[in-house]
């Protein structure tokens, strides 16, 4: 009987992290500007940003897949702008849970300051 409980945790135990190295950052916490926060356009370009995290082997874990750093790769192209009507979702890819990489995409439209 344990056997059979430490097959089904185990999995649960060792999802997602890594057992000798982990170094992931995930926070979702991220407020976004509406387009009557910023001088907005019709003719704002749309960009998309993403940051991932990954996992190996159950023993590492690594990358930064948070909302904040999905946004600053978004606005790379446009450094003074302002992002806003914003969307954000989530991406998983995983094999076997021997290789897992978790990302958050983010789109939204670019306010240029003047």
């Amino acid at each position: 009987m344990k056997n059979i409980i430490l097959i089904f945790l185990l999995p649960l135990l060792l999802n997602g992290c890594g057992l000798i190295y982990t170094n992931v950052h995930v926070p979702r916490s991220y407020r976004s500007a509406t387009p009557a926060d910023v001088p907005s356009s019709k003719e704002d370009p749309v960009v998309t940003g993403i940051s991932c995290s990954h996992s190996l082997l159950f023993l590492f874990a690594w990358g930064n897949g948070g909302y904040a750093e999905a946004t600053k790769n978004a606005l790379k192209s446009y450094p003074n702008g302002i992002l806003y009507d914003v969307q954000a979702d989530s991406q998983l890819k995983s094999i076997l849970g021997l290789y897992t990489k978790v990302c958050t995409v983010v789109t939204g439209r670019v306010s240029k300051i003047k």
